[in-house]
């Protein structure tokens, strides 16, 4: 089993998913501590103590989950609890710069460092990072701090994944400037940008600076100025020639920034997301969004089989932030990093960011979550959220205003 360590935790007979190893059929999972030490065709792997054994017939079961966009500094308004992607099957939760280089080492050791699972941090180009939800962070283009955000992202490389920017109207009549700004903070870093697009984010002009192995996230946003031409529903040249050259397209979910139509006009063009994360904060973690599984579901009920879904929050978003084979996989030697989950059968009710419903029949649940080593049982993770106020209330609205002005609200 490639391993000198006993095992600790034999899965046995789940449905196996892992695209790393080419593997999608029943076997057996063997845990070794907290790495993974085998594959192996179901009934091959010895009942030996000291393992625990879990039946995981009439289950599936994958790399754990690594979202890709999240928000978990609870300095800001939207930062949640990281708990909360736990107990959707997350053992990776990348952070998407809720700070900046002035907060960020107090977010790491408040949140980070003890955190129930791997949070993975991009650092925002603004020096506060996204601190409310009612003032966009780069309307003064002095709070982006290229070297300063650099530093920081070196000072913490080892956890710190790039340098994240939000085109729109956070950064209003700057979006080039800005995205100039931190495309020269990832350079000096040497690592890569993530950068959210939205209406009124000189999408088109951001898209042709992007350099390969940056990624676009909020990719089937409805609200204008995304990847499809508002007039004709083709796709904008811009995002062909950015995936030509190695961009990687995420759908970042949200409260504002995924609608159906965009998906599917999107897939009538063959342009599929690279990567499937929620974009989960304090807004939207009790609606729409959720969780992981249920974004995921989404994709099921727009035509990608449950292989694809799979592969794009696991094996997918691990590349994307340079930590595969680590994460992502169930190659051996890989973090134990696992997730039982159920596809349930039925008639469920999906809602994108402007709360258009569509029907779906197959929805994912998680069952148990093995996050590097250790056995979590989803349904008993506590999370703890804020308690909203009177500015939160007006945050809501003026989302969904936003929603509406895109139509279809």
């Amino acid at each position: 089993m490639q391993t000198d360590r006993e095992p600790t935790l034999l899965l046995r007979g789940g449905h196996v998913i892992d695209p790393a190893g080419r593997v999608d059929g029943i076997a057996d999972v063997v845990v070794a501590g907290d790495r993974v030490a085998a594959v192996v065709p179901d009934g091959a792997a010895p009942e030996a103590a000291p393992a625990t054994v879990v039946d995981c017939t009439g289950r599936y079961v994958c790399p754990g989950l690594v979202d890709l966009h999240g928000h978990y500094y609870e300095g800001s308004l939207f930062g949640i609890d990281p708990r909360a992607a736990l107990r959707g099957g997350v053992t990776t939760a990348v952070d998407a710069g809720t700070c900046g280089c002035v907060n960020f080492a107090e977010f790491r050791r408040t949140a980070i460092d003890g955190a129930a699972l791997r949070v993975l941090p991009f650092i925002h180009i603004g020096c506060l990072g996204i601190p409310t939800s009612t003032l966009g962070e780069l309307r003064d283009l002095r709070h982006a701090r290229p070297r300063e955000t650099a530093a920081a992202i070196l000072e913490h490389r080892d956890i710190a994944l790039g340098v994240k920017f939000r085109a729109g109207v956070m950064a209003e009549g700057h979006n080039v400037e800005a995205v100039e700004l931190a495309l020269q903070a990832a350079d000096e870093a040497g690592t890569r940008a993530m950068v959210h697009i939205s209406v009124q984010g000189a999408t088109r002009e951001v898209l042709a600076r992007l350099r390969p192995g940056d990624i676009v996230t909020h990719c089937f946003t409805g609200r204008g100025d995304g990847i499809l031409d508002g007039a004709s529903g083709a796709l904008r040249p811009e995002a062909l020639a950015a995936r030509g050259r190695g961009v990687v397209f995420d759908v970042g979910h949200g409260s504002g920034s995924f609608r159906w139509e965009t998906a599917l006009k999107a897939f009538e063009h063959t342009f599929y997301p690279d990567t499937i994360s929620t974009d989960l904060h304090r807004y939207n973690v009790e609606q729409v969004v959720f969780d992981l599984p249920t974004t995921m579901s989404k994709f099921l009920l727009l035509g990608m089989s449950l292989a694809e879904v799979v592969e794009k929050a696991t094996l997918a978003p691990a590349r994307a932030i340079g930590r595969a084979p680590e994460l992502g996989t169930l190659l051996p030697g890989a973090s134990a990093d696992v997730l039982v989950f159920a596809v349930e059968e039925g008639e469920f009710r999906f809602r994108d960011s402007h709360w258009q419903e569509r029907v779906g029949e197959r929805r994912l649940r998680p069952e148990l979550v093995v996050c590097r080593g250790r056995q979590v049982r989803p349904a008993e993770v506590p999370v703890r959220l804020r308690r909203l106020t009177a500015w939160d209330h007006e945050a809501y609205a003026t989302m969904r205003t936003a929603a509406a002005a895109a139509g279809n609200y």
